[in-house]
């Protein structure tokens, strides 16, 4: 912390003692955005002294699109450019001693106005990343926000799909076990500065599809997000600022409509969902006073599998925003805006007849659900409207809750005499039986509640030679679940496997967490060299999680930096080259989830006596020993990642390159790991029985019995889960050959993940002695799973425009080159075991000789495990279409996926052919705007 400061002190004294010194005479601000006000950051304003033979001044706009200069006072022309729109020039008159702020608005130049990007693109500073801009989405024709991802480096378009959960994984391969679901849950996804979260649900994420949809503890299901009402999305993978936390793997920042005065709709169809779209934006008064408001509305229903009517899924979205922004007479400018969203499945009853009715049309199954999810958020700005000490300080605040219900209803028909487990407290009881036929219900009622603050302060001071501006701020977020939870008649289960017991989500307690940060940005320009430096520090607590959790008030430091580099230029075959040199490191932590840190009860039955002869009734008895336990783990602490890269780029008349190798090391993931106890309990010998007469149920003291002791192993949360990644991504792009009208963009990726456990398990021997005695044993291995994947993919993209056909059509080439998966060699045998009285002792060479103790040397596992299992090279060839019409207030558009696959059948690891099939999927959309 002391160096941080210091670093802040040397960079800051130096820019205020010459803001105070020799201060200029006045001071005049450019804010440039495009025509729906997004800041266009790295445009170019420069500024020619009319009169006097005075200095000429130019920069580039910052990420906020905003150019501040002090100069002396004069009548400058000011020329505003950025590429692919029409420049501007205007006179200003920066009055001695005054500051002013200039609002500029580009509009999309005529000749270039077809001209779009349809792919993402490399986001300019320090922070790696990659920007999707409207045209991009538009061209790939997403239903969710996860088809978006087909333009990452290494992504490939997939067909849309609903009837899971779908969560995001950034630079890896990715896998369905859920001890390494950190990385997705790390991901963090912010949406005009409120962030999204499911850390309160303790259910599935909706209620709309029977249980093959669940997203706890995985992080946020985009399926729920539609992207029509989105302007932009800027994917960070790499070292984000400070300003954001509560992740490990990278940052989504959305960026939304606002204002615009066009009536847009949309129409999506597909062969497994039909998506409409209508949306429309308003404006009032001048751009320094304007207020704006957008409202849009979505509806989707896809249906994959028509045959199950149970995996249907439909979503139903609103939003309405508002915007007004003051021109006052002061030296700030204000901007309040709010916003209210919904979401929401109107799917509200699914019954398939075939299943859920008899043969005489007596109904045997029902299920019903609803979802409904509300968010309300507020923002206040107030910015400088010079280049004064302070320049801006920024409010938001955001509640969001979620109303999931799951509500069923069964007829159930056993086959059998079924045992019902209904103790909810320790101690010996007598089971009854099931009745053959009885109705059962279940309501799963699940109500996260979220609620956010956040204020940041920018502060600067410029020196002829830099820009610099300090980060400061604080962020509160709040987690609470107020549903009733799992509620169901414990007398007539829904199944007779149910091992949960009511529960009610209320009871837990609230999670509240604490940030502060601090970050420090600088540019430097040296002549033609850009030096870019960003480093800071965000600190992390949680409160009311009781006195007997770690993580109550602990303080977790998360340090990042990076720092980006741009060379003078230099000629290259009668053009400029110009390369940039960057790179970052820093630590990122995810606190634990609601329904790590509360787990539910864990209930144990042991039967002590099991008498249930078939000719007598009332001569049954089956008694249990219930045995109740915490699973909590109040030593779980947060998952923290350590990451670093570094990346190059480099650009040469028009064409572009872009080269990043990343290395990720989380060795605290989240996983379920086994907690080890012993059982002790009676159990009574029925032989006796045979012998006597009696009548009622038989009395225990009657019979002899003995003690006998056993393990029992419990899921438990724990940090013991390792995810380390590496790999290169890589982008290239050419000019456009005007003979074609076509552009090459070519995008891959090499990931290589590993999964592995970071600390010990304990591993119960299933090998049973003489009589069926219990394995009084269980083994503490190193080493319980260690699997590595890696994936070489490319994308080759011909990106075809047309502009005075309205005409744009892209054709790409995925390849795999090759994708595989090992399982490593884990040593077969325990660093330790266990006894029946939880005594530790080494397992040594002796050990592994005694015919007992070797049995938990777990050496069965086949050669063909640990064998590279490799899929050979493919590809698809997919294909997108748009078409404007009537001065573009429509467009048509349609795409093909694996409109030509290459997937040949090939060996596997054990020689066994693998054949390979694919088929096209395809869909269209209209777009209208008036």
């Amino acid at each position: 912390m002391r160096l941080l400061l210091k670093y802040l002190l040397f960079i800051l004294l130096p820019a205020y003692t010459y803001g105070q010194s020799g201060r200029p005479d006045a001071g005049i601000t450019f804010e440039v955005t495009d025509s729906l006000h997004n800041p266009l950051a790295y445009a170019t304003v420069a500024l020619t002294p009319m009169s006097g033979g005075g200095k000429a001044y130019a920069t580039t706009t910052d990420e906020e699109g905003r150019a501040r200069f002090t100069l002396p006072a004069n009548t400058y022309n000011a020329d505003i450019s950025y590429i692919g729109y029409v420049s501007q020039r205007m006179e200003v008159r920066p009055v001695s001693g005054s500051d002013m702020l200039r609002t500029v608005r580009l509009r999309t130049s005529d000749t270039q106005i077809r001209e779009v990007v349809i792919t993402a693109t490399q986001v300019r500073g320090p922070v790696s990343g990659v920007h999707i801009g409207r045209d991009a989405m538009n061209h790939i024709q997403p239903s969710s926000f996860g088809d978006l991802l087909e333009l990452l480096p290494g992504g490939r378009a997939s067909d849309p799909s609903f009837s899971s959960s779908n969560h995001i994984h950034l630079r890896e391969i990715g896998t369905s076990n859920s001890d390494y679901q950190t990385t997705s849950l790390g991901v963090s996804f912010v949406m005009d500065g409120i962030p999204m979260s499911n850390d309160a649900g303790m259910t599935y994420n909706s209620g709309t599809t029977v249980g093959n949809n669940i997203s706890l503890n995985r992080g946020v299901d985009m399926r729920t997000m539609p992207t029509d009402e989105i302007a932009s999305v800027e994917i960070q993978q790499g070292i984000p600022s400070v300003e954001y936390g509560d992740l490990t793997s990278g940052l989504i920042k959305i960026k939304r409509k606002e204002g615009g005065r066009n009536l847009e709709a949309r129409f999506k169809a597909d062969l497994g969902s039909q998506l409409l779209y209508v949306g429309k934006g308003f404006e009032w008064g001048a751009p320094a006073d304007l207020l704006t408001m957008n409202v849009g509305a979505t509806w989707l229903n896809s249906h994959d599998d028509p045959r199950n009517t149970r995996q249907n899924y439909q979503r139903a979205t609103g939003s309405w925003r508002m915007k007004k922004r003051w021109e006052s007479t002061s030296a700030y400018r204000y901007t309040l805006g709010g916003s209210l969203d919904y979401t929401g499945s109107f799917d509200r009853q699914k019954s398939d007849r075939d299943i859920d009715e008899g043969p005489a049309g007596i109904p045997l199954e029902r299920y019903k659900s609803s979802y409904n999810n509300v968010v309300a958020a507020v923002n206040f700005t107030a910015e400088s409207k010079g280049a004064n000490f302070f320049r801006s300080f920024d409010f938001s605040a955001s509640v969001s809750s979620e109303f999931d219900l799951i509500d069923r209803w069964r007829y159930r028909a056993n086959s059998g005499n079924v045992p019902i487990r209904t103790a909810v407290e320790e101690g010996v009881f007598d089971m009854e039986v099931l009745p053959v036929r009885y109705e059962a219900t279940l309501q799963v009622d699940n109500k996260p509640f979220y609620a956010n603050a956040k204020a940041v302060a920018l502060l600067g001071a410029d020196t002829p030679l830099s820009r610099n501006t300090i980060r400061i701020g604080a962020e509160w977020n709040m987690s609470k679940n107020y549903g009733g939870g799992l509620l169901y008649d414990v007398t007539r289960p829904f199944t007779d496997l149910m091992s949960s017991h009511p529960r009610r989500y209320d009871a837990l307690p609230a999670l509240h967490r604490l940030s502060a940060f601090l970050e420090d940005n600088t540019t430097i320009t040296a002549g033609e060299w850009r030096i870019e430096i960003m480093a800071g520090l965000r600190t992390t607590a949680m409160a009311n999680l009781g006195s007997r959790y770690t993580l109550q008030g602990k303080f977790h430091f998360d340090p990042r930096a990076n720092l980006s580099v741009t060379l003078p230029a230099f000629d290259m075959a009668g053009d400029p080259m110009r390369i940039t040199f960057a790179g970052g490191a820093g630590w990122h932590t995810k606190t634990p989830t609601l329904d790590q840190l509360f787990p539910e009860p864990d209930y144990s039955y042991y039967t002590r006596l099991n008498y249930f002869p078939a000719d007598d009734e009332s001569k049954r008895r089956i008694n249990v020993e219930v045995f109740k336990h915490d699973p909590t783990n109040y030593d779980l602490k947060a998952a923290r990642n350590f990451k670093w890269e570094v990346r190059g780029n480099a650009e040469w008349n028009g064409y572009g390159l872009s080269v990043t190798y990343f290395r990720e090391n989380m060795t605290s993931g989240f996983r379920t790991s086994t907690d080890v106890l012993t059982r002790t309990y009676r159990e009574y010998d029925t032989g006796p029985l045979k012998d006597m007469e009696f009548t009622g149920p038989p009395q225990l003291e009657w019979l002899p019995y003995k003690d006998k002791t056993v393990f029992q192993t419990v899921g438990v949360k724990t940090n013991g889960s390792r995810t380390f990644k590496q790999g290169i991504e890589f982008s290239l792009s050419t000019r456009r050959i005007r003979a074609l009208a076509t552009k090459l963009i070519v995008s891959g990726a090499y990931f290589k993940t590993r999964y592995e456990n970071s600390e010990p398990q304990y591993v119960l021997t299933t090998v049973q002695l003489a009589e069926g005695t219990p394995y009084p044993y269980i083994g503490l291995y190193d080493q319980d799973d260690n699997t590595f994947h890696e994936v070489c993919n490319t994308n080759f993209l011909l990106d075809t425009q047309i502009p005075k056909l309205g005409l744009i059509f892209s054709t790409s080439f995925q390849c795999q080159w090759f994708s595989g998966m090992k399982a490593e060699w884990c040593n077969p045998a325990p660093t330790s075991y266990l006894d029946l009285q939880l005594q530790e002792h080494p397992f040594t060479a002796e050990s592994a000789a005694d015919g007992i103790l070797q049995h938990m040397i777990h050496d069965n596992v086949s050669k063909e495990a640990y064998l590279y299992r490799l899929t050979p090279f493919s590809m698809n060839v997919n294909l997108k279409i748009s078409k404007r019409l009537y001065r573009d207030r429509l467009n048509i558009a349609i795409f093909v996926n694996r409109l030509f696959t290459y997937s040949p059948s090939y060996r596997n690891e054990t020689s066994a052919l693998v054949r390979r099939y694919s088929s096209p999927y395809f869909g269209m959309e209209l777009n209208f705007k008036l």
